[in-house]
């Protein structure tokens, strides 16, 4: 699956992570931005097989660029919130 979707995940968790990640040009802001895009594009590529039919489609013949897009935008909804619970709890260890 080539699709130009593919090619937005690293400027799309960029842009949608750099409140969180402190000093994305950094080398740890780097590791964590390396890590976020793997998390992303696990759980888009997750969202995208649950959303095949049954009959076992290929997924060029059955998705269409918005439909991936919105599942992408979907995967980094969700990213985002696990990744901001687990800044938040970090932070609170932290201060203690």
């Amino acid at each position: 699956m080539k699709s130009d979707i593919d090619k937005k995940i690293d400027a799309r968790v960029t842009a949608a992570f750099e409140d969180i990640v402190s000093g994305p040009h950094t080398k740890s802001g780097q590791d964590i931005l390396d890590g976020v895009r793997s998390l992303v594009r696990t759980v888009w590529l997750g969202k995208i097989y649950a959303a095949l039919p049954q009959d076992k489609t290929s997924i060029q013949e059955y998705f269409l660029d918005a439909e991936l897009e919105q599942l992408l935008n979907e995967a980094v909804d969700e990213c985002y919130n696990m990744v901001s619970l687990i800044t938040e709890r970090a932070k609170e260890e932290f201060r203690r």
